[in-house]
């Protein structure tokens, strides 16, 4: 008799210790029912204890969540711990935020599975991460951000994780062979898989079509991993696609680096991972440590800096002409490189520095560069230029106030140089774009928005950011004339733009019969190769290189239907 008040204070210490961390405790059986509840259940789900006992506990797992759960829960032994998982509930009001859990099997009690949860933000997560719909996955930009925090978090603790790339090269061309509803379910086991080995259930991402990154734990069976998602492949496609899953795991040593050096480091692995085709991607391309990667980055971003702060590069010309006057209306401004940089890829070099987070420096460069030049031009000659702004410069305000203050001081140039927005998928908050855009409008500088595109996201820009000019994308013009509606989708792009009284230009237009179609199309201005390549001498397009495609002969032969003439 004397030990019962002793059990009942043992028992209560340690549903005491119990709470320190958890806000919800549950015990479950081997069939993953409910045997016991304790905690703040009701307040967040709108059940009793009492309706809950007996009942199976993936009724209360958000249904986006449960593939990840059952995963967790069915691997889980008395020798493997559920560490730091994150899961969604069905809430009173629909899903609840992200709830971490934990759990562990004891054979003494029946083998029952003791999970704890807790409510909150406690890993510091963002609350913006966005997810690829199809997998359930962190989006590219998203992983890197859960990356870093998951990985200093893990290295405080003292916890050693791996992060592991895998190219499923032809996984996004199996599910368009699918129905929806099949090719649905493939792309969220695969989601619900990686989600599952990842350390807490939230650090796996989609970087591109084919391409994955997880943060996992030092020593994972990364073969069994590819393993597992070709059979997933292989039973999605009834046997007939043996998906080739290629991997490549580093291991990430983050207990000296710096957030800085960190967020660098990882980026430009992911980077190098998602730009990598067929033979470029192999075991041994990333399979580093992060601090080997972390010291490349930094040579690289050392280099990008002192060659924006040494003006190691140069502008270079590419005009925009007029398609039924062949006039220029204005020059593109586009970076090349000098010296021992020179011929290497501007596009590669933008796209480090966009990952990085220098592109705002050079973009600034850029602009007071062109500025200098238009300042040499001699009198009377009337020239307009536009200098490009990435979309990630756009949401930097250090760039955006130095910017305006430089135009400020060069009221003189207001006519003459323009604003082109490239990487517009990179525009976070559009209204605080447009904000900026218009700002630029007011000072007497017209702004064209790069890269649309036949995607609704294309038309969302155009309907959010005010702008003077589009650029439609080369891709969209290449699929238009090889699509069979591709004219009258062109028309209607054209037709839409002019109601709204904005500029379309044509890019990448190489050969006389790109330029006929797009003016057939009523697209008012191209720009190509057709042209000359961009050159630093803008004499160089003075008289203008096939300057005959606009001669009366020309146009008379290639007349546009009077229903597209009707409208320009």
């Amino acid at each position: 008799m004397t030990l019962e008040p002793e059990l009942k204070a043992e028992r209560d210490r340690f549903v005491a210790f119990a709470f320190c961390w958890s806000d919800i405790v549950l015990e479950l059986d081997l069939d993953f029912n409910i045997v016991f509840v304790g905690g703040a259940i009701t307040p967040v789900t709108g059940k009793s204890d009492a309706q809950l006992i007996g009942t199976a506990v993936t009724d209360i797992i958000d249904d986006d969540d449960l593939d990840v759960f059952l995963q967790v829960v069915s691997a889980t032994t008395a020798d493997n711990r559920i560490e730091s998982v994150s899961i969604k509930l069905k809430g009173r009001k629909g899903p609840t935020p992200p709830i971490e859990m934990m759990g562990y099997r004891v054979r003494d009690l029946k083998d029952h599975l003791f999970l704890g949860l807790r409510l909150g933000n406690n890993f510091g997560r963002a609350t913006d991460l966005k997810k690829d719909k199809a997998s359930g996955l962190l989006d590219n930009k998203s992983f890197l951000q859960a990356a870093q925090t998951r990985i200093k978090q893990q290295a405080t603790a003292g916890e050693h994780v791996e992060m592991t790339m895998l190219d499923m090269d032809q996984l996004q061309e199996l599910a368009n062979t699918l129905g929806n509803d099949d090719a649905g379910h493939l792309m969220n086991s695969v989601g619900a898989y990686l989600r599952s080995s990842s350390i807490g259930g939230d650090t796996a991402g989609r970087i591109d079509d084919n391409k994955f990154g997880i943060i996992h734990k030092s020593g994972m069976d990364v073969d069994q991993l590819q393993n597992k998602i070709s059979q997933m492949a292989s039973k999605a496609s009834g046997g007939k696609v043996t998906l080739d899953v290629k991997a490549a795991t580093m291991e990430v040593d983050a207990d000296h680096i710096s957030d800085e050096d960190l967020a660098n480091g990882l980026a430009y692995t992911i980077n190098q991972f998602k730009n990598a085709k067929g033979a470029d991607f192999t075991t041994g391309s990333l399979t580093r440590n992060m601090s080997a990667l972390v010291k490349e980055a930094h040579e690289k971003i050392t280099t990008f800096k002192n060659v924006v702060k040494e003006r190691e590069f140069f502008i270079a010309f590419q005009p925009i002409i007029g398609t039924r006057d062949g006039k220029i209306h204005h020059y593109e401004c586009l970076a090349r490189f000098r010296g021992e940089h020179a011929g290497k890829s501007p596009y590669e070099y933008i796209v480090f520095a966009e990952e990085t987070g220098l592109i705002p420096d050079f973009d600034l460069a850029m602009a007071q560069m062109a500025l200098q030049w238009l300042a040499q031009q001699p009198k009377g000659r009337q020239v307009h230029v536009a200098v490009n702004i990435s979309g990630y410069s756009v949401g930097d305000s250090r760039y955006v106030n130095q910017l305006i203050m430089m135009l400020r001081d060069n009221e003189w140039a207001r006519d003459s140089l323009m604003f082109e927005i490239t990487e517009s998928s990179r525009l976070e908050n559009l209204d605080e774009a447009n904000v900026f855009i218009q700002t630029l409008r007011n000072m007497g500088h017209k702004v064209c928005l790069d890269d649309f595109g036949a995607g609704a996201a294309s038309f969302q820009y155009l309907s959010t950011l005010e702008v003077d000019i589009v650029k439609l994308d080369g891709s969209a013009i290449h699929n238009a004339l090889r699509a069979p509606k591709g004219r009258s989708f062109l028309i209607a792009l054209g037709n839409l733009c002019r109601d709204l009284k904005v500029e379309t230009i044509a890019e990448q237009i190489d050969d006389p019969r790109g330029l006929t179609f797009v003016r057939d199309c009523g697209i008012g201005y191209v720009q190509g190769y057709l042209f000359g390549k961009p050159s630093p001498d803008v004499t160089t397009f003075d008289p203008l290189p096939k300057a005959e495609l606009f001669s009366k002969k020309a146009m008379s032969s290639n007349a546009a239907t009077p229903a597209i003439l009707a409208r320009i």
